[in-house]
């Protein structure tokens, strides 16, 4: 509770905030719709020219994709993404030593304070794309369905923060690390793409070692239930997305914790 709370404060500063710069909240918000929405038409034109699918998916699966990416951005952007950032400049400024010495938990003041609503805006915009795509789309989606796709766009979540939280722990030991961040996006870039145009080989590489596909890919299967690897089903995939979460965010955790020690030395 104490936890909530103070969670809770940290929101309300960031509305106040985001009240002051209204033009700033709406520049956000509309970025991102725009941003997206420009792979939309990229699809949209492709499929228009007479394609009725590209390596098996429809348009409408296509769609659905689309806007799980959406969802899964927009939720870590608006949470995470500029708290994670900001700590290698926190360390090179020495900014970081005033955190660490606050009675709460580490990871939790470092990576929570920050709450981007232009960003997570694109939620909402995501979830009536996801709503849309399976309409017009056919798909048959049951309550279980809806569940399953919860929990793994939460899995999803989990991953970047991990991936992300692992590779600015570095600027722990090294202080600069800005390719790394710029790294970061280009190895989620895979999952953004229809799995199945992959070889064997790197589909495995993008799901069990950078699980950029299990971030992206995993949530639209549980839905479409249509393009699963071919020796992995429904309860597989799901079993995986946990799996990897929590490893990621066990190692994220962990590795922060020892990078520690290299910066109080």
């Amino acid at each position: 509770m104490k936890y909530l709370k103070l969670y809770w404060k940290f929101i309300t500063n960031c509305i106040r905030r985001e009240t002051l710069y209204r033009f700033h909240f709406v520049v956000n918000m509309f970025t991102v719709v725009f941003g997206y929405l420009a792979n939309v038409l990229f699809y949209h034109f492709i499929y228009s020219y007479g394609i009725d699918n590209i390596s098996g998916w429809n348009v409408y699966e296509v769609y659905v994709l689309l806007a799980t990416i959406w969802i899964v951005d927009s939720i870590f952007g608006g949470l995470f993404f500029f708290n994670l950032i900001q700590i290698p400049t926190q360390v090179k400024k020495y900014q970081l030593d005033g955190l660490l010495v606050k009675p709460i938990n580490h990871v939790f003041i470092l990576t929570m304070r920050q709450f981007n609503f232009g960003i997570f805006s694109g939620v909402f915009f995501g979830i009536g794309f996801l709503i849309y795509a399976v309409v017009k789309g056919g798909v048959e989606i049951r309550n279980i369905d809806v569940f399953n796709y919860i929990v793994l766009v939460c899995c999803s979540v989990v991953l970047l923060f991990s991936i992300l939280f692992i590779m600015v722990a570095f600027s722990l030991r090294f202080v600069r690390i800005q390719g790394l961040i710029q790294m970061f996006w280009t190895l989620m870039e895979p999952g953004k793409r229809l799995h199945s145009i992959y070889p064997l080989a790197l589909k495995n590489v993008f799901t069990f070692i950078v699980p950029a596909i299990v971030i992206y890919n995993f949530p639209s299967e549980i839905l479409i239930r249509n393009h699963f690897f071919d020796y992995l089903g429904l309860g597989t995939t799901f079993l995986i997305s946990i799996i990897m979460a929590s490893i990621f965010l066990a190692i994220s955790i962990c590795y922060f914790k020892k990078s520690l020690k290299y910066y109080y030395n």
